[in-house]
């Protein structure tokens, strides 16, 4: 029996969990009397069951779970599975990236924590079902199963790739084994090979898990095949479902047109491990959360708490968050989804409890979308399911006193203030929440999705009609990803054709200015285009080829445009030049990032660092290459690499203005240009930046120009102390060796 019994009321003790921090990181429990919460009866019982669910409604509310929010969670992370795509097929690899769980599907809260769920479809392999299926020229692997096999489960018969044959004999043994019948099967362990467990991650089945560091949030990877067709048991369900209330005839469809995946991991009691795979229904089962109304929302936002409070705390891992997505798909399926009201969450809360209930009671826990697939089988054993079923009808028996008991996101506490005081005021939490939740969101658009591929396939390269073909390639390979996806990759697309047009402009840029001849109206095009590419660094890219080219007065207006977006705009630093985002938010955009994040003009709003190669020193002024390209020493240490550059990561903060300051030495404007080299002198002592070694050089490079020598050489020398290793120069030629100095 759990214990306490929620149904003796004033009797009991009622205990708050809370998250301590501590170096051994583990929970506190801070035991509250229940003379703490007084009077709780009269303030519930008082109030029908439909009052009481309003209650809880709205506090669920409070703490993030609304429809805005909701759908704000899931259209980011949507987002940024397609800027992973992206990323990955910019890189010719062929693979599509999915974020599924409680994060993508809005069902989560700051205190549940929930971690983040990645699957990596490997697309190159054709899952067929039916060996009619079968197409010349590609890797086709068809689906088997045996008597013995699990529901759910399968094994995969690699084929001829020249003729509709199975393959007769194994070719690779890393790849395939012959079976007791004689037939070739593909292990599961060559689709695992792509899982790497590197320090600090664990390997789980199927997937690895990891706490990245940069992220502070677990994340859970796991690859798979991707099939069009749902498994062969799933026709059960279509079948089904044809004449229920939920889903309807256009849910039901697009479920049955999701395919499902095919997962590297075989039954735990199976004797084929080594070559058995599981069927994943994740992308229907995601449509259908997607189908849900806010109440249901809640309801299972509602039960998590609950489990993970009570039962979890008694019986670790006993009851599993997706039993609870799977007992409201039963529920919704049987009652529909008018059931689910915000004066009806405690009922509808209790009714998939007791789905979950009926199932610990009968030793069967069916997969929503594969009824024969028992979820219990291996886990759960009868003694066990006994006491979670008591523990269960414990907060049956009084929801109302068990919900007061959740410790996540001090609901119970919130819940208990608004029995007591029903005319509460909480739009002031609510506004708190949408920025939170703003902050958390375009944290994870930056630190999930700005990992790109880079503009520049070898930065080493002296070969810029290379780099210009292969940003040509990717440019068209981004439009027709644009022409053929869906909102959320026109929204990635969208942002990444506009950074190539501005590095295709720079380059185009340097191949003209180097022949002497005019830029055409082409370059110019992709050169204003790439101004929208994030808040500032294509406008700086501009500014710097049009001083270049002499005109003053468009360069003057670029710059001023920057001036502004940092003067006005909520303006966020990004760096992706080690390969890994780095990010360091001052303020947050505060207010405005939830629009920003829905109209898909949140990267308006991020400063990327420049980065510029060797050939693009066309673009430049001779006077300023001594300032971006000059080499920096390496632990005093010269090397054979002194005449080869590489290239230079600049913060685009201290690059402004420094192009402030020279425009303004060019317009000999004496008092704005030492304004412009205040400023500069400023950011590199206060600012966080990136790539401070850089913004040295850039000062050190106006104070040469002003004579100051001995001081350039000092913040020279400090510039190299201060280098990182894995980026800008390598090159270890020092321009201040001479005797000068």
């Amino acid at each position: 029996m759990c214990s306490p019994n929620f149904s003796s009321g004033m009797a009991n003790e009622i205990t708050l969990y809370s998250r301590v921090n501590t170096n051994e990181d583990t929970d506190q429990v801070h035991s509250i009397e229940i003379g703490q919460f007084p009077n709780i009866d009269e303030y519930s019982i008082k109030l029908c069951d439909a009052d009481q669910s309003i209650f809880v409604s709205e506090v669920l509310a409070e703490i993030g779970i609304t429809e805005e929010l909701v759908e704000a969670r899931r259209n980011t992370w949507l987002e940024i599975e397609s800027m992973n795509t992206l990323h990955w097929r910019l890189q010719d690899e062929n693979v599509t990236w999915y974020h599924f769980g409680s994060q993508s599907e809005g069902t989560t809260t700051f205190g549940l924590d929930s971690d983040v769920d990645i699957l990596i479809a490997q697309n190159d392999n054709r899952i067929i079902l039916n060996i009619n299926e079968w197409k010349q020229c590609f890797v086709n692997l068809l689906v088997h199963k045996q008597e013995d096999t699990s529901p759910g489960y399968c094994k995969l018969l690699p084929m001829d790739s020249q003729e509709p044959i199975l393959m007769a004999k194994v070719e690779d043994d890393e790849m395939y084994e012959q079976g007791e019948d004689g037939k070739v099967y593909l292990k599961c362990e060559f689709l695992q090979e792509h899982v790497y467990a590197n320090s600090g991650e664990e390997i789980h089945g199927p997937a690895w898990s990891r706490m990245s560091t940069e992220r502070s949030i677990d994340e859970d990877y796991v690859d798979a095949y991707y099939c069009s067709h749902l498994p062969k048991e799933a026709m059960d369900w279509i079948d089904r479902t044809n004449d229920k209330p939920w889903p309807k005839d256009d849910v039901r469809k697009r479920v049955i047109e999701s395919g499902c995946f095919i997962v590297a991991v075989g039954h735990k009691q199976s004797k084929d491990v080594r070559t058995e795979f599981r069927m994943s229904t994740t992308l229907g089962e995601r449509i259908l959360m997607f189908d849900m109304n806010i109440s249901q929302i809640q309801c299972l936002v509602l039960m998590k708490m609950l489990i993970k409070t009570i039962v979890n705390k008694q019986y670790t891992d006993a009851i599993k968050s997706f039993y609870c997505k799977t007992a409201l798909f039963f529920v919704t399926e049987q009652y529909g989804k008018d059931m689910f009201r915000q004066d009806s969450i405690l009922e509808c809360t209790r009714k998939c409890l007791e789905w979950i209930y009926q199932c610990l009671k009968n030793g069967n826990n069916p997969h929503y979308m594969i009824y024969s697939l028992d979820m219990f089988e291996g886990r759960l054993d009868s003694n066990l399911r006994e006491k979670v079923a008591e523990c269960l009808k414990d907060i049956m028996d009084n929801p109302i006193l068990a919900v007061l008991k959740i410790h996540f996101d001090d609901y119970g506490r919130k819940l208990y203030n608004r029995l007591r005081n029903s005319v509460n005021d909480i739009s002031e939490t609510k506004k708190s929440i949408r920025s939170k939740t703003g902050n958390f969101l375009s944290r994870a658009y930056v630190l999930w999705g700005l990992v790109e591929p880079s503009l520049y396939e070898d930065p080493w390269t002296i070969d810029r009609g290379r780099q210009i073909e292969s940003n040509k390639e990717k440019l068209s390979r981004c439009e027709l990803l644009h022409e053929q996806g869906d909102c959320f990759m026109q929204k990635a697309t969208r942002r990444y054709i506009l950074m190539l047009h501005a590095n295709l402009g720079m380059l185009l840029a340097a191949e003209s200015i180097q022949k002497n001849c005019k830029l055409s109206e082409s370059v110019f095009r992709s050169l204003k285009e790439g101004t929208n590419a994030d808040a500032v660094s294509g406008r700086l890219k501009y500014a710097t080829i049009l001083i270049r080219l002499g005109d003053i007065t468009g360069a003057s207006v670029l710059l001023k445009e920057v001036e502004t977006a940092y003067n006005n705009l909520a303006l966020e630093s990004v760096c992706t030049c080690s390969g890994i985002v780095e990010y360091s938010p001052k303020t947050g955009l505060r207010d405005q990032t939830l629009t920003l994040l829905h109209t898909g003009k949140i990267y308006g709003h991020f400063c990327h660092c420049l980065i510029f190669v060797e050939t693009l020193k066309p673009c430049f002024p001779n006077g300023w290459l001594d300032a971006i390209f000059r080499p920096m020493e390496l632990d005093g240490q010269r090397s054979n690499t002194d005449d080869v550059m590489e290239y230079v990561s600049i913060d685009p903060l201290p690059y402004f203005y420094f192009v402030t300051l020279m425009l303004q030495k060019e317009l000999n404007n004496p008092f704005k240009a030492l304004t412009a080299f205040q400023m500069l002198e400023k950011c590199v002592s206060e600012e966080p930046l990136f790539h401070k070694d850089t913004a040295l050089v850039l000062l050190s490079h106006s104070l040469e120009m002003d004579g100051k020598v001995e001081k350039a050489k000092i913040i020279y020398d400090e510039a190299c102390c201060v280098r990182k290793r894995n980026t800008g120069f390598k090159s270890s030629h020092v321009r201040y060796n001479s005797k000068q100095v």
